[in-house]
């Protein structure tokens, strides 16, 4: 008796069931359909993403190894504003390094002239003053040829040498200059001389090295030549 009545009962579900798709089974299979394209949907986006990742990664990576590969004129565009007119220096084509260690003391200045204490006298200075020891090495700014050893009036005495692309660098006010005559080749960095304090009208500044670049004879700021770059870079 009571299988039968589970029995019956089973078929009445079986009956409300049939009932049902009959009514609304088109709307099941169609609910079911949907929710599986919006799980594959969820599936990909999150395999794509994971897959970027590295390459995001990388890319950062790279942007930070290369954060000094900016160009001069990008860098100056950057800092003056777009709005701007921009001159960018032309690369001086000579690698120049600083003859000594010391800090400069005395800039270039070929516009405005500079008061001279020792001499009681404005005029322009066209170099650099490095302050130094005295007696320190003074070291060849880049590899070419000496022009001239010996004394120079008030700059005492000087060492001149010629380089390519139309340079020469000029040391003067030194101690000693034993080490080189004029034909001599030099290296970048080579020992051409000794410090002293000889130009007459810097003497108040104590010892130090007075430096000049010139390109085809015209003074040009040592301190841009050093970072290489030449405003006046033209033959």
């Amino acid at each position: 008796m009571q299988k039968q009545r589970f029995w019956d009962r089973m078929r009445s579900a079986y009956q409300r069931y049939d009932r049902m798709m009959e009514k609304q089974g088109f709307y099941v299979v169609l609910g079911v359909c949907v929710l599986i394209i919006v799980l594959s949907a969820v599936f990909t986006f999150r395999q794509r993403k994971e897959a970027r990742i590295p390459v995001v990664v990388e890319e950062v990576e790279s942007v930070g190894g290369n954060q000094y590969a900016q160009t001069l004129e990008e860098e100056l565009i950057a800092s003056q504003g777009a709005a701007q007119p921009v001159v960018v220096p032309t690369e001086a084509p000579v690698s120049f390094g600083q003859p000594v260690t010391g800090v400069t003391i005395r800039f270039f200045s070929v516009d405005e002239p500079q008061y001279f204490a020792a001499a009681n006298t404005w005029q322009v200075h066209t170099g650099i003053d490095l302050q130094t020891n005295y007696g320190d090495p003074v070291r060849a700014s880049a590899a070419g040829e000496v022009t001239s050893v010996g004394e120079e009036g008030n700059l005492g005495l000087c060492v001149e040498v010629s380089h390519s692309e139309g340079y020469s660098t000029f040391y003067a006010g030194l101690s000693t200059a034993e080490y080189v005559k004029a034909g001599d080749p030099v290296q970048k960095g080579q020992v051409i001389a000794h410090a002293g304090n000889g130009v007459l009208s810097e003497t108040e500044d104590g010892p130090h090295l007075h430096f000049e670049v010139r390109r085809n004879g015209k003074p040009v700021d040592p301190l841009l030549v050093f970072l290489g770059i030449d405003e006046n870079n033209t033959v």
